[in-house]
């Protein structure tokens, strides 16, 4: 069980979750991050890939968590990246 992630939380490399999210399902007043979430930033574009938290559906997809794994390439070389999301401040969500 870890921290529930959400819009606007920040990957290993500095990345971003970006969304679509569930903007229904509120964490701390910011839309949960799910399974297929978008990331970018300077590092990494890509997507939520893996998540620990299969069991915990929210509108019929994976929830996103504290260490959930993110997929994508190196915007300035190309080159694959995956990294994890990291800050998670959501301590009062567990999923």
């Amino acid at each position: 069980m870890t921290p529930a992630a959400t819009l606007v939380n920040v990957t290993a490399t500095g990345d971003v979750v970006t969304g679509p999210g569930m903007p229904l399902n509120l964490v701390n007043a910011l839309p949960e991050a799910c399974l297929g979430d978008l990331v970018a930033g300077p590092v990494c574009v890509g997507a939520i890939t893996v998540t620990t938290a299969v069991n915990h559906l929210v509108k019929g997809r994976p929830a996103a968590c504290l260490s959930s794994v993110v997929s994508g390439v190196n915007p300035v070389i190309g080159a694959p990246v995956a990294t994890a999301v990291v800050v998670v401040p959501n301590i009062n969500r567990i999923v």
